[in-house]
């Protein structure tokens, strides 16, 4: 759950996650349900480009991509210089699978490691692997692993890659199917057949620029194409200019050598376009501009082409959804309803400075070239108009936020939102007037908030990240003890906390509680909240008195002002029992837990997970005192109910399965228990990684379990992974470590009674 301050523009988390931590309220559940029946006929999946206007087939390459049989390797590493046209051939190769009726043609952007992910789950959804609960990660593996075992007539492309390692894992390297890797990068030639774009031919320049101007001037036209180097994309431009004009390749040829886009527009460092490319851009933007005037509106909206251009080039290199573009009230971004961006999108396309994807499963994308993009930005920074183009950018993402309901309702919405805030972000950083505008910073304190509440684990390296860099951002502009500063701090924490980073997830929880209390004293809402936060962060790093004292100042605190069946009341309730019992009071906190499963069931019904949390962790606190005959039964339905709704590796069915085979232990179910802590242990690894503490729980468990079973060679090195793990996170002095230090030091005297006998 979290509590909201009083702007709600920046969203705080409440700790409340972890190793039997308690969650109340419909806000800090992630619970997701999917259903998705089995894909009938062949299976469309991401967005593939539509045809460009006089595209040629280069079939050549097109026979390069076609070579299928014994000894060919399953991908296809397509590379050349940016503009040359690659992503427009492994389209056509797409689209033609598609007409032959193959059973899977899968469209992927793969700049970034989060981008290539959201293609893989949208892969995996449309071949109907079940994804409730799993980490994106471990969805990419089933769809290589799918394509592997049955991926005949399958194509799977991933376009654009910038780094080559990030698609390792989800190549397939064996089976049937296709698959095509479009990259500047070389080195992708390592994963697959390598096939190399090159600008067009001559003929094929030629015959590209009579298609799209229908002029007779081979002479003049073969001079153009000579001074754009023959590349596709500078081609399209001049194509565009020239047909919206009707100019003539001289006229067109004279206007490109005297433009000064090369004053303001230097060549990029690893970008060796041909000279004339980004004059053809920015003469293909201005004639664009001109056709502006005439769009409709109540007042003329004089200049919408160049708005709509200059924000979809600080967005996303993936593009940006259509729908995307307009939400919020039309003066908000644009100051255009619909209808004018329709057209002015129209115009964009037909002026080739914008493409289209065709949508399968939702609406199309708009996507610009890399080089339209860079180019579009730096005539804003020359013209002074980056600013007013970042703040309608800015206005389009916060309407963007607004649509996105709760995180868990919709994650590829959710992680689209925060590659587009980030990209924002990253395209303004060199104007200050614009990098450091409050409302910016707000969109990014989002984009934390989301990266938190979509979970652990995998996750959390990204939440610390975008932690770090806005802390720091925040406290150089609004300053170390600003409201909005402590709460992106607070957030921070929390990164720290879920990462296994406890010790600095303590130092910036308690410097937040301490300028909180001094801000507003000590009953304020936000002080509480800030307290049961560092509650809860004394308490995994082993500091129980002091955790047990804040959570009962903040739960008397809590009933007095808001009641003892108020939401804000039943989580520090929960989260003081779940500390009486690392304390050893296990009596008092299954008092407590059996108070707080009545309130959860009468507020929230049986099958709500807050209420299976509860239930989870009064069972786990009967088998504390001996009462296993209780806590099985409830454990086992509070599991079953919660991989229903919650899926298998959602960090609440994890608790509730690791303390089900500690009750199968108590029980001297050995042979249950460990069964149970390999599957939590692997599910664990996967979604918190190998090093979390909750994940070395698990390894001690599954060691004990062993051991149970008289299988002491198995458990000691277990053991010891598990003790060296805590030492690093927890610290070697934590209460888990020291006992897991015990456990180890048993294991290996019996080892040695053993190998004495």
């Amino acid at each position: 759950m979290d509590d909201r301050p009083d702007d709600a523009s920046v969203p705080r988390r409440v700790d409340i996650t972890g190793s039997r931590g308690i969650q109340v309220g419909d806000n800090n559940a992630q619970y997701n349900l999917f259903v998705v029946p089995p894909p009938a006929g062949p299976v469309v999946a991401g967005n593939v480009p539509q045809v460009p206007p006089a595209f040629q087939p280069r079939e050549d390459l097109m026979t390069q991509l076609r070579l299928a049989g014994p000894g060919v390797s399953v991908a296809r590493a397509v590379t050349g210089l940016r503009g040359v046209g690659k992503t427009q051939l492994a389209a056509a190769y797409a689209r033609e699978c598609r007409q032959a009726g193959w059973r899977l043609v899968a469209w992927v952007n793969a700049e970034t490691t989060p981008a290539i992910l959201d293609g893989l789950a949208v892969i995996a959804d449309r071949l109907g692997i079940d994804r409730t609960g799993k980490p994106l990660e471990a969805l990419g593996a089933e769809v290589r692993n799918r394509m592997e075992a049955d991926g005949e007539r399958c194509l799977i492309v991933f376009d654009n890659v910038t780094d080559p390692d990030a698609i390792v894992p989800y190549v397939p390297s064996i089976g049937d199917p296709q698959v095509l890797i479009t990259s500047t990068e070389s080195s992708v030639t390592a994963l697959g057949r390598p096939v190399l774009v090159k600008v067009f031919t001559e003929e094929e320049a030629l015959a590209f620029l009579a298609d799209r101007t229908c002029l007779d001037d081979e002479a003049a036209a073969r001079t153009l194409a000579r001074e754009l180097g023959y590349l596709p994309l500078a081609l399209s431009q001049a194509a565009a200019v020239i047909a919206a004009r009707h100019l003539t390749y001289p006229v067109y040829l004279a206007r490109l050598r005297s433009y000064p886009a090369r004053k303001y527009l230097p060549p990029a460092r690893g970008e060796p376009y041909p000279r004339g490319a980004a004059e053809a851009i920015s003469l293909s933007i201005d004639t664009v501009t001109a056709a502006d005037r005439v769009l409709p509106g109540p007042e003329g909206p004089e200049g919408l082409c160049l708005a709509v251009l200059g924000v979809v080039s600080l967005l996303s290199p993936d593009g940006v959804s259509r729908e995307v573009l307009y939400l919020g009230e039309p003066a908000e971004a644009f100051g255009a309803g619909i209808e004018d961006l329709d057209e002015a999108l129209g115009l964009l396309a037909s002026a080739s400075l914008l493409t289209f994807t065709a949508g399968t499963t939702g609406p199309s994308t708009v996507i610009a070239h890399r080089l339209v993009m860079r180019v579009a930005r730096e005539r804003a920074a020359h013209d002074g108009t980056l600013v007013d183009l970042a703040v309608k950018a800015t206005a389009l993402l916060d309407a963007y936020a607004k649509s996105l309901g709760e995180a868990w309702q919709n994650r590829l919405a959710v992680r689209d939102f925060v590659r587009q805030v980030t990209a924002l972000a990253e395209n303004v950083a060199s104007e200050p007037r614009a990098a450091d505008d409050g409302r910016l910073l707000d969109l990014r304190s989002v984009t934390l908030w989301c990266v938190l509440e979509l979970g652990a684990g995998n996750l959390s390296y990204q939440a610390v990240e975008i932690g770090e860099k806005l802390v720091a951002d925040n406290e150089r502009v609004r300053g170390a003890t600003h409201p909005k500063t402590l709460i992106v701090q607070e957030n921070l924490a929390s990164a720290y906390r879920m990462s296994g980073r406890v010790g600095e997830a303590v130092t910036l929880f308690e410097r937040v509680v301490s300028e909180q209390r001094r801000a507003h004293g000590e009953s304020h809402p936000q002080v509480l909240t800030s307290e049961q936060n560092l509650a809860h962060a004394y308490r995994i790093s082993g500091r129980l008195d002091e955790a047990i004292s804040l959570l009962q100042r903040v739960l008397a605190e809590r009933e007095r002002t808001q009641g003892e069946t108020h939401l804000d009341t039943l989580i520090p309730l929960g989260n003081l029992a779940v500390a009486y019992q690392d304390a050893g009071r296990v009596g008092e906190a299954v008092l407590l837990l059996e108070r707080m499963v009545a309130k959860c069931e009468g507020a929230f019904g049986e099958s709500h997970p807050n209420t299976l949390a509860t239930w989870s962790a009064l069972a786990d606190a009967y088998r504390a005192m001996g009462r296993v005959g209780e806590a099985l039964p409830l454990l086992e339905r509070a599991a079953s109910e919660q991989h229903q709704a919650l899926g298998d590796t959602h960090p609440d069915t994890l608790v509730t399965r690791h303390a089900l085979a500690t009750a199968y232990r108590a029980a001297g179910r050995a042979s249950d228990a460990m069964a149970l802590f390999k599957r939590v242990l692997a599910d664990r690894e996967q979604v918190l990684g190998e090093s979390h503490p909750e994940t070395l729980a698990s390894v001690n468990g599954l060691a004990l379990a062993y051991r149970d079973m008289a299988r002491i060679s198995d458990a000691v090195p277990l053991h010891e992974r598990a003790l060296a793990g805590l030492e690093r996170t927890l610290g070697a002095e934590h209460p888990t470590t020291v006992a897991v230090r015990g456990n180890l030091a048993e294991a290996r005297a019996f080892r040695k009674r053993e190998a004495g006998s």
